[in-house]
């Protein structure tokens, strides 16, 4: 066989070279803590995903995957509170500056999240979820017995099989879907987003679904046991649920702009708003 030349030599070795820089780009850490109960976790991550997920343990474990040397992870534990922050070493942007967060927590711990570009995921934890992002789309689902607030300006929200939990979200333009969420207290705000609910409200609880010129659809089954209104001040509503008229609604009802009505023993208050947006209610 012919010796190499070398001209191939050298692109070899510039293939070699580009491979070691990539790979040590990619830097993995990983970082331990022991914590009590009802410990309080922070990550802030300008740049990248925040996957959350409740462990039956008692130990924090956050691993840090950056891509670039010119961002690094500091992680602190202060007692029972855990704080992991991306720090920027130089001026940067785009995949340079993103960092991966995988975060394993006790089920029972708070957490807390701000990441703008996102995405933000949390899963099977009972303790509060606080989850900020500015575009970043959020995820929520197998939570209990948790507080659960998102607040999002153009991202996505998703919350799927949330038990008993007091939910608080917010956003500007972001659409949010709820699914089998139910608990004493849910309520939604949002401005352009649209809000879709698919579930039965649970028993006994309070939930708010509003937003300004958005569409708001609801799917119920027949077994629901829901005290329903809907109002959109100059959109449309639109009714294939069966409901009992209520003899005294809170305010005057106009045929294609509101009704009111009762389902069952009508154990839930439901009250959907918007200002010009379209709602809809049907059965499942």
């Amino acid at each position: 066989m012919g010796r190499m030349s070398n001209g191939v030599k050298c692109s070899l070795v510039a293939v070699g070279l580009l491979a070691v820089a990539a790979f040590a780009a990619d830097n993995r850490k990983e970082f331990r803590y022991t914590v009590a109960p009802g410990a309080s976790v922070t990550v802030t991550n300008e740049s990248g995903p925040v996957e959350i997920k409740g462990s039956a343990g008692r130990q924090v474990v956050i691993i840090a995957t950056t891509h670039s040397d010119k961002v690094e992870v500091d992680c602190d534990q202060n007692r029972n509170r855990i704080h992991a922050t991306t720090h920027f070493l130089q001026r940067t942007d785009g995949p340079d500056s993103r960092v991966d967060y995988q975060v394993l927590v006790p089920s029972d711990a708070s957490v807390t999240v701000r990441a703008p570009s996102g995405p933000i995921t949390a899963e099977k934890m009972r303790g509060d979820l606080t989850l900020e992002g500015d575009a970043a789309q959020v995820d929520v689902h197998d939570v209990s017995n948790a507080h659960v607030h998102v607040r999002t300006i153009s991202g996505p929200i998703s919350l799927g099989n949330i038990a008993n939990g007091h939910v608080e979200i917010t956003s500007l333009n972001g659409d949010v879907r709820l699914d089998a969420v139910s608990g004493p207290r849910v309520s939604v705000n949002t401005v352009k987003g649209s809000i879709r609910y698919n579930g039965d409200f649970g028993e006994g609880g309070e939930y708010l679904l509003v937003n300004h010129s958005g569409n708001i659809d609801v799917t119920l089954p027949a077994s629901a046991s829901v005290d329903l209104s809907a109002r959109s001040i100059t959109g449309s509503v639109e009714n294939d649920f069966p409901l009992q008229q209520k003899q005294h609604p809170a305010f005057a009802i106009t045929q294609g702009r509101s009704f009111a009505g009762t389902s069952n023993s009508g154990a839930s208050s439901v009250q959907l708003r918007s200002l010009s947006g379209k709602i809809r209610v049907k059965k499942r």
